[in-house]
């Protein structure tokens, strides 16, 4: 397997290396979502911690641990 390099543009910039399939995967999506490969990287990490909090909270909930409220009663609550 292949690696491609692909540095990250930032402030201090570093390099990492990938397997060639990765590298092209990234730069597809970059270019899709006109966004940079840093900026790629970035949220997909975000979403990645978003993702484990919300297992997390997922649990308290299930456990009992957590307090839930009715969407109806949250409406109301804020005049929606």
């Amino acid at each position: 397997m292949q690696n491609n390099a692909v540095a990250l543009d930032s402030q201090s910039t570093r390099t990492i290396e990938l397997p060639a399939e990765v590298a092209a995967l990234l730069q597809n999506e970059a270019r899709r979502s006109r966004k940079s490969i840093a900026e790629c990287i970035m949220q997909w990490l975000e979403d990645q911690a978003d993702g484990r909090e919300a297992a997390r909270i997922s649990k308290r909930i299930k456990a009992g641990k957590e307090k839930v409220y009715p969407a109806k009663e949250v409406w109301a609550r804020h005049g929606i």
